[in-house]
């Protein structure tokens, strides 16, 4: 059994490895859909390495500093970085458009009038975007029991905490995994990852979510190692709320579960997770059940919601075409068709369509779509910030599609964000191939089926950069693994010595 397991993990490994190898050169040297090269993105890749390796053997000189004012360097760094990104967010004002405005206009009418009318069909259409705006709704009415009245202005800053507590998370993830060095290479890693800076502004679902996938993880390393049931019942009933409570914003945090289930299977007591799955799966359907039952009993109407509902296989069906994107005449074609027989339309358009791109023309679809998803280090923040700005400053000009520097700062992102790539996969080859001893260091599997798990989804829903936004957490964590063997290394020189 002890066999198969390590095989089964090993396996999921090579696949990451030859998977993200396979993305990242094509993003590196044939991603037309961007028109960019190598040579305009290696300047960022090398950077983005050269600077986390140069973090890493500074820390590592000075690891007994580090470890010694660990929490104030922490806690200044991430008070100095909430700080700018609350004070950038008021200056990257905008108007919410779209389905930002419908959670965001949503919560506010629901809070101010009783209820969210201006909103009952596009929530009848998309009853997906329910649980990000009662998530504003609850942030909202916290502010306005204070007497604030700037829900923007809170949504801004209710987010800019989430980012800033999404890092420190991170930061604390990887001193458990792998020590204080690592730690602060993790805390560089997303200090670098300049989309964080402009997010504040953007609280969609998107970044709304971002905190439950790393939080369950950091959670779940706790819970499997907690010393009394008690104990493990108080983190495990925490994490069955923390994951449900991610689904209800975004339902892509499932796949968070999903990772940490395999995980478990393969490193602890199968019976242990499989109690733990359960509870997840019961809590869950309860909750939402009973949310369902509350939204359908107090303020939509559920046969005219059924009429309007999109079926999920729409998504899957516009996945089909012109690598993924947004396509209007899908809408259309939805619509057209009664409620009952939407499903089936969209099956039929599914098959169609997969039967004439065949297996070549499937595969480059899914290699385009890939290329959209993971060859954006913006993650797509400006479908936001450029929605009506309140004022135009000079950083619009970097980070706006129309922007005259936009250009350098996409490469620069891009770069960045393959410098990641790079080194969630030479983290994982380096120790499977130098350590003779490799099964606890690449024990941490749960954050790289994560990055698996919503590039597979990926491929079969519809296309957009800023959908993965929710699991950079993980990528980020992953990469800050790459120097793991370098830190077992030293220590076991420092022992001969």
């Amino acid at each position: 059994m002890h066999k198969a397991k390590t095989c089964i993990s090993n396996g999921l490994y090579a696949i990451f490895c030859i998977i993200f190898c396979y993305v990242s050169c094509h993003i590196l040297f044939h991603d037309t859909i961007h028109g960019t090269n190598c040579f305009q993105l290696l300047p960022g890749l090398l950077t983005g390495v050269g600077l986390l390796a140069l973090t890493y053997y500074l820390a590592s000189r000075w690891k007994s500093t580090i470890e010694q004012y660990y929490r104030g360097i922490l806690i200044t760094t991430l008070l100095l970085f909430f700080i700018y990104i609350w004070y950038t967010g008021f200056q990257l004002r905008f108007t919410p458009a779209f389905d930002m405005d419908a959670i965001y206009s949503g919560a506010v009418q629901w809070l101010t009038e009783g209820s969210f009318t201006n909103q009952y069909e596009y929530m009848g259409y998309f009853p997906n975007n329910l649980g990000g705006m009662t998530f504003l709704y609850w942030i909202f009415s916290i502010a306005h029991w204070f007497g604030c009245e700037d829900y923007f202005a809170v949504g801004m800053t209710f987010n800019c905490l989430l980012i800033t507590a999404t890092i420190l998370l991170i930061t604390l993830t990887a001193k458990k995994c792998s020590g204080s060095v690592n730690s602060i290479v993790a805390l560089v890693t997303c200090l670098c990852f300049f989309p964080f800076y402009i997010l504040g502004a953007a609280f969609y679902t998107d970044s709304l979510s971002m905190i439950f996938p790393i939080l369950f993880y950091y959670l779940y390393l706790h819970w499997k190692e907690a010393s009394t049931p008690k104990k493990q019942w108080i983190l495990g009933c925490i994490m069955v709320f923390t994951i449900t409570l991610g689904m209800l914003i975004k339902f892509t945090v499932v796949i968070a579960l999903i990772a940490v289930i395999i995980d478990g299977l393969l490193h602890i007591n199968w019976k242990k997770i499989g109690l733990f799955a359960l509870l997840c799966v019961l809590f869950s359907f309860i909750f939402f059940k009973g949310f369902d039952a509350y939204m359908y009993h107090n303020h939509l109407d559920k046969a005219t919601s059924d009429e309007l509902r999109t079926p999920y296989w729409h998504w899957i069906m516009m996945g089909l075409q012109n690598n993924g994107y947004y396509n209007a005449d899908d809408y259309t074609y939805t619509r057209s068709y009664p409620a009952s027989e939407r499903t089936n339309a969209c099956k039929a358009v599914i098959h169609q369509r997969i039967k004439d791109l065949g297996f070549t023309g499937l595969w480059q679809l899914w290699l385009g779509k890939a290329t959209v998803c993971f060859g954006d280090g913006t993650i797509a923040v400006s479908d936001f910030l450029d929605d009506t700005p309140a004022e135009t400053i000079e950083l619009h000009s970097y980070i706006l599609y129309n922007g005259e520097h936009y250009p350098s700062y996409y490469r620069y992102a891009t770069g960045y964000l393959l410098s990641i790539y790079f080194l969630m996969v030479f983290g994982i080859c380096i120790t499977y191939f130098k350590e003779k001893n490799h099964r606890k260091n690449l024990a941490y599997l749960a954050p790289r089926l994560c990055t698996l798990g919503i590039l597979a989804f990926l491929l079969l829903w519809e296309t957009n950069a800023r959908y993965i936004t929710n699991y950079i957490p993980m990528f980020l964590l992953s990469a800050s693994f790459a120097f793991i063997w370098f830190e077992n290394k030293q220590i076991g020189g420092n022992k001969n010595d």
